[in-house]
């Protein structure tokens, strides 16, 4: 199918992928909010102790790294509960449940009243996030055919960025408040996602692919009618029979769906792609783009003007990832992600030599306008496309373990890098500022040498195509112009 063929027969599997893919927003919100309360006046006063010599306040490097570390910790216990959960009981339910038990959770960061109260309020909510992030790009790569499929898990990159836009708003409209409400009100807004979402995704189809996991296949064949606009049986019955075909086929290559059947044989690849292309996400930005507006305090910028950078980084989130969709349809997944390490390094470099001159206003601000730059670099490659592959790369029988296995190596950096970050930028610890960015350049080389020799290309690939291409062993650069005939499966030869 091409891509408007692909809209036409499928509209209900895009608007209802789309829907449930929003409640990423709840996750995105929350990420940038507490990087960027760090550097809330307000948040600093109310949380935070007075500086020797100065008006001013800050949170203690030790307490930044513990609310740092608290959703991502919440994250890993929720990752792995949903991996059982949604094999068990379906998205649907396991997402209807999560919204019900998060908006119980939302309450104890509201009333917080010390830090203590909002690093456990912090770390309950970062359950529910973590069933979210894993859950939605799994939902979006089931429900839509494979020329969508891409389009579709961008979409979740795009809800996070919707998430983080908000918040940067919110903030930015309460900078200069100083009352308690300057905070807590930011910590309000997350009420709103259940209640929008809630009632819509009551009526979500569940994905075929699990109920025929489960043997409920005439269950599957009206989830399909329910997803696609076509009514002939017939093209219904092919479309579940392929699903029984695949699954058939990867319960003939594994023996289970274990967590020890992700280590075993050509799945370890596929592990270690899902793990490291997430990991990425956090090694090329490192200790620096969770705390977007307190590296542009710590560049020299008044505190209204870093909200107001990160404001404009919300809209650049939008206008990037949206050029990245047509980018990543034409060009494939592994190009994306070489060049697009290779940018992002070149632009931590810059940064770290601007960072090692003279500190002043203006130097400050083209250490900013520099971060910009590596923001529309991730936004534009590996920010979008680290979502499709690891929708894309994992075998369906085994997608939502292995989605959980590459969400939580995500936050195992992420929490490594939480733990550095205020160390490095904080100016009663080390201080570096800028410098910091010469880590995050490192961190790029390497990933742009594992995504050469390591991560193959699946962009048009259907999931049966996939399973049979991994268990011929070949070399990553060979998937691309690998040709898949039934079980055969024959090496063509560019030529000229």
């Amino acid at each position: 199918m091409s891509f408007l063929e692909a809209v036409k027969t499928y509209p209900k599997a895009c608007m209802w992928s789309m829907i449930v893919s929003v409640v990423i927003i709840m996750d995105g919100y929350d990420t940038a909010l507490l990087g960027s309360l760090f550097a809330f006046p307000a948040f600093q006063e109310r949380f935070g102790y007075k500086v020797a010599g100065s008006d001013s306040y800050q949170v203690a490097a030790k307490w930044q790294t513990a609310l740092g570390l608290a959703s991502p910790l919440g994250n890993i216990i929720g990752i792995f509960i949903n991996a059982s959960v949604t094999e068990r009981f379906g998205h649907k339910k396991s997402v209807l449940g999560t919204l019900v038990v998060l908006t119980g959770f939302l309450f104890v960061p509201f009333f917080s009243t010390s830090v203590e109260m909002l690093f456990v309020g912090e770390l309950l909510c970062g359950l529910a996030w973590g069933v979210f992030t894993t859950l939605s790009p799994a939902y979006a790569s089931e429900v839509t055919p494979v020329v969508l499929r891409g389009y579709l898990e961008t979409w979740v990159v795009l809800c996070w960025g919707i998430g983080q836009f908000i918040s940067y708003g919110v903030l930015d409209s309460l900078d200069g408040n100083t009352g308690q409400w300057a905070w807590r009100i930011p910590l309000a807004v997350q009420w709103i996602w259940p209640v929008l979402t809630i009632p819509f995704i009551i009526f979500a189809p569940e994905s075929p692919w699990w109920l025929v996991r489960r043997g409920r296949l005439q269950e599957a064949e009206q989830s399909v009618r329910r997803l696609t606009s076509s009514r002939h049986a017939d093209r219904v019955k092919q479309s579940v029979a392929l699903m029984v075909e695949t699954t058939n086929l990867e319960r003939a290559m594994t023996e289970g769906a274990s967590w020890w059947d992700c280590f075993r044989g050509t799945n370890l690849w596929r592990t270690e792609i899902g793990c490291i292309t997430w990991m990425s996400q956090v090694f090329s930005g490192f200790a620096i783009s969770g705390y977007a507006a307190y590296f542009y305090e710590q560049a020299g910028l008044p505190s209204a003007d870093a909200y107001k950078m990160t404001v404009g980084q919300g809209g650049l989130h939008f206008l990037c990832t949206a050029l990245s969709v047509l980018a990543t349809a034409r060009v494939g997944r592994r190009p994306m992600m070489l060049w697009g390490f290779v940018g992002m390094g070149t632009a931590m470099f810059i940064i770290g030599f601007l960072a090692l001159g003279t500190q002043n206003a203006a130097m400050g601000y083209a250490q900013s306008a520099m971060y910009l730059v590596w923001f529309c670099l991730y936004e534009f490659t590996i920010g979008p496309v680290a979502y499709i592959i690891v929708g894309e790369i994992s075998s369906t029988r085994l997608r939502s373990k292995s989605i959980a296995l590459g969400r939580n190596a995500y936050n195992v950096a992420s929490i490594f890098s939480t733990v550095v970050a205020p160390y490095t930028l904080n100016p009663t610890e080390g201080d570096w500022k800028g410098k910091t960015a010469f880590l995050a350049a490192g961190c790029c080389v390497v990933c742009a040498i594992w995504t050469y020799f390591r991560l193959p290309e699946s962009k048009d690939r259907t999931y049966e195509e996939l399973d049979l291409l991994f268990s011929k062993n070949l070399k990553a650069w060979e998937f691309k112009d690998a040709s898949v005939d039934d079980e055969n499966i024959e090496l063509m030869t560019k030529r000229g």
